[in-house]
């Protein structure tokens, strides 16, 4: 019998070609993207769940107070670690991590010229039980001994091929800044792509102590620091407690409860998702995108349901002759889903296809990594085949019902039933896909609009043009390099300041006027060419422009000198910075150098000469390029200048506007996947509308041919065959665009400078998915409204 309803299937496929064709493309579309998103979203939830201690083992963050102001930070003292494992003997151990990421790394191979590269955001130090604190895989050296010493490192086995090629590595030399030798102690095997402690050369944190900039980095109390500090708890119930006993130590005599810094412990397990410190993943969008998902494949499972109970007439003369001949509901209800089954396995096939084809568009989209080992992965392969199952049982249910629920005696007599499978429910299916793709069209549009506005407005800043070097302490000469940087052909001007543009700044404390309470002050510290290169217009300027560099003097933005609640011209007036008074030079417009989903933050400005002794420490030099000029020349002319002042250090450059434009990279994601999902939904909705309209034409072919026989014109016909189809489009339209306001509102929330939602842009969607409609629909339907009338009456 099975292999019986299997022929049936195939012979139905075959019958109707065109159906099944776009029930199958719908499906493998839908199944294509649920399986990328699943991949996405497991992939994301799995991060170092892997490792063997991921339930006890914890990173600390810390809610840093500055009075009734605060900030986050991911980073801990040096004496963090150990200090808390004295205190709470619920701490079994304790690790801390040094990135070095806020210049990259000169590393070379001694022993092969040439072996020298510049590495970036792969390079820790870390303390000595690294590898046995976690679970990564040493494929050479003992992991209690290879970070026990001074001075040594392991490498990941893609560094070890790339510095030593097929050499064993073990024994051998690097040299880190071309000032201190590390000696390779062990190997590591490639991380996995689901983990969220990135690492390429781990070095012994003990080696710190004798190089130059680390040094200083060893306060003994727990505060803020430089440190990622990770803790092995006994059991992970202890949570609280040890959290306790963290702000307990961190105690400032003096200091009242309510301003105390917060510490917060995040289990390895759910660092990824869950710690302020780690902003890889955006949870928001990890629940977005799998609903999004969801919707396209229950899209294309409406596509199904719809075109099967649209041809249930055609059917209907074969389950009562199956029903008068004794065969019961829940053979015929097993003949249609097996039929169901058939069609969701054909899909199936077809949509993993199209998942492999498009999958590495897609990452590349998300800008993810994610392993093959992963992709076959039990989870995953288990999770694939539960989707298998749920397509199958969600394609046959509603079809088999309706069609095993036929009266025999109703349908052998032509007497079907009104209320079965009729076209109410499938005007509701029209309108419900509508609906979503209406959502999204807006989604998508206002999404893009947005991201136009914050990329082009004003943020006082001109950051056109403008590339940023950064240079660290190796660095000889700094004034005699910024002069002959500045006398480069194609270079404007040349400033200097602490850190990159957008990358970071100070933070200080400020007393509140007339009352000991402290709030939070950005401040930079810059050169005397940074206000004009970046830009900065003055709200009032100085007197005199001596006065932005003289000691004791400090430049204020707008918004600092209202918090302040400065009355008249503050230039010259008198302000205290913690137990210091400074004089204000002048005052610049605001401008923001955050994400625009901030805003605009009481900022001063700390202008030093370019002699000042300070920039020889290191720093940031940004060179504003003038138009019209050979870019990669000019790059070429600072790389060769840089060299002569620091060999050791590798040169890199970045520039301003893409800085910034990194501010945006979730967004980006989410408007490139709702981009993606629109197109799509649009696509499945007018497949579906289109077969519907196929198979109402050949349904009422003879009526057409009638009514042309007695005069219908052509586009008569054509708009009484469209004027069903369109009506739940366009109330779909209607019910589609305030639910698009109330979304895109809420989302709009989270920026500070936000684009408007105007009228025209739900006019517009709304027109342009009716033309589409429109379109859909006509050309079939005026298709069969020009064949000859003749033809389609000869039986009678």
């Amino acid at each position: 019998m099975l292999i019986n309803y299997l022929n049936i299937a195939l012979r139905n496929i075959r019958r109707n070609k065109l159906y099944s064709l776009i029930n199958i493309g719908c499906l493998a579309i839908g199944i294509a993207v649920a399986l990328t998103i699943l991949l996405y979203t497991l992939h994301e939830r799995s991060y170092d769940r892997w490792q063997a201690n991921a339930r006890r083992i914890f990173i600390v963050d810390a809610t840093v107070h500055f009075g009734k102001s605060s900030f986050n930070t991911g980073y801990l003292s040096y004496g963090a670690g150990p200090l808390v494992q004295q205190a709470d003997e619920d701490v079994e151990a304790y690790l801390r991590i040094l990135p070095v990421s806020y210049q990259p790394v000169a590393l070379e191979n001694p022993s092969i010229p040439g072996a020298s590269f510049s590495e970036k955001d792969n390079f820790i130090f870390a303390d000595g039980n690294f590898f046995s604190f976690f679970s990564f895989r040493l494929l050479r050296g003992n992991p209690l001994e290879v970070l026990k010493r001074p001075n040594t490192i392991v490498l990941t086995e893609r560094m070890a091929r790339k510095y030593f090629g097929l050499a064993d590595p073990i024994g051998r030399t690097l040299r880190f800044h071309g000032l201190y030798t590390l000696e390779v102690t062990g190997v590591a095997a490639d991380l996995p792509s689901n983990t969220g402690i990135n690492f390429d050369f781990v070095a012994a944190l003990s080696s710190i102590s004798g190089m130059k900039g680390y040094s200083d980095i060893v306060p003994t109390r727990v505060q803020a620091g430089n440190m990622r500090t990770w803790l092995l708890l006994k059991n992970a119930t202890d949570v609280p407690k040890v959290e306790k006993t963290l702000g307990t130590l961190a105690e400032v005599k003096g200091r009242p409860d309510d301003e105390r810094d917060i510490y917060h412990l995040t289990s390895l397990a759910n660092m990824h998702l869950g710690s302020f410190a780690d902003d890889s993943a955006n949870v928001r969008y990890l629940q977005i995108f799998p609903l999004a998902a969801g919707l396209v494949l229950l899209l294309a499972l409406i596509n199904y349901m719809s075109l099967a109970t649209a041809q249930s007439t055609a059917r209907a003369k074969e389950v009562g002759v199956r029903k008068v001949l004794g065969a019961g509901r829940g053979k015929i209800a097993g003949q249609f889903y097996i039929e169901s089954a058939v069609i969701a396995m054909l899909s199936f096939a077809a949509g993993i296809g199209l998942f492999l084809l498009l999958k590495p568009w897609f990452f590349q989209l998300l800008r993810l990594r994610i392993d093959n080992a992963f992709l076959f992965s039990p989870v995953m392969l288990g999770f694939t085949g539960g989707l298998l199952v749920l397509v199958m049982l969600a394609a046959g249910s509603y079809p088999a019902l309706v069609l095993s629920a036929f009266r025999p005696v109703a349908v052998l007599y032509g007497k079907m039933s009104g209320r079965r499978g009729g076209g109410g429910m499938r005007k509701g299916f029209i309108f419900f896909q509508f609906t979503i793709s209406m959502i999204l069209i807006l989604c998508s549009f206002i999404i893009g609009k947005q991201l136009y506005f914050i990329r082009h407005t004003d943020t006082g800043i001109d950051r056109d043009n403008v590339v940023m070097v950064r240079y660290g302490n190796n660095l000889h000469h700094y004034t005699a390099f910024k002069k002959e940087i500045e006398t480069l052909p194609g270079i404007n001007r040349v400033s200097t300041a602490l850190y990159p543009m957008y990358e970071g700044y100070n933070i200080l404390s400020m007393k509140e006027p007339g009352s000991d309470r402290e709030w939070e002050l950005n401040f930079f510290n810059v050169d005397n060419d940074f206000i004009s290169v970046l830009g900065l217009e003055w709200k009032d300027k100085p007197t005199d422009e001596t006065m932005l560099f003289a000691k004791g003097h400090v430049v204020l933005n707008e918004a600092a000198v209202e918090r302040l609640g400065l009355a008249g011209n503050p230039v010259g007036q008198s302000i205290k910075f913690r137990e210091d008074y400074r004089v204000i030079a002048g005052v610049l417009k605001n401008f923001n150098y955050r994400s625009l989903q901030y805003g605009v933050s009481p900022t001063a400005v700390f202008v030093r000469k370019d002699t000042d002794s300070l920039w020889s420490d290191g720093g940031c030099l940004m060179a504003k390029i003038g138009a019209h000029v050979n870019i990669p020349t000019v790059l070429e002319g600072i790389k060769n200048v840089y060299r002569r002042y620091d060999s050791q250090q590798p040169f890199e450059y970045e520039f301003m506007d893409e800085t910034f434009n990194n501010f945006y990279k979730a967004e980006d994601r989410l408007a490139g996947l709702s981009g993606l999902f629109t197109t799509i939904s649009v696509i499945i909705a007018c497949l579906g509308l289109f077969a519907l309209a196929t198979f109402a034409a050949q349904q009422r072919v003879k009526e057409i041919g009638i009514r042309k026989v007695l005069g219908a014109s052509v586009s008569s016909i054509g708009t009484l065959l469209s004027r069903d189809f369109l009506r739940p489009v366009l109330l779909a339209v209607l019910v589609a665009s305030p639910l698009s306001w109330w979304l895109m509102n809420k989302w709009l929330e989270d920026f500070a400078y936000r684009t408007s939602l105007s009228w025209w842009i739900f006019l517009t969607a709304g027109m342009g998915l009716l033309l589409v409609a429109l379109a859909t629909v006509l050309f079939r339907t005026i298709k069969a409204a020009q064949a000859n009338p003749t033809i389609n009456l000869r039986s009678e």
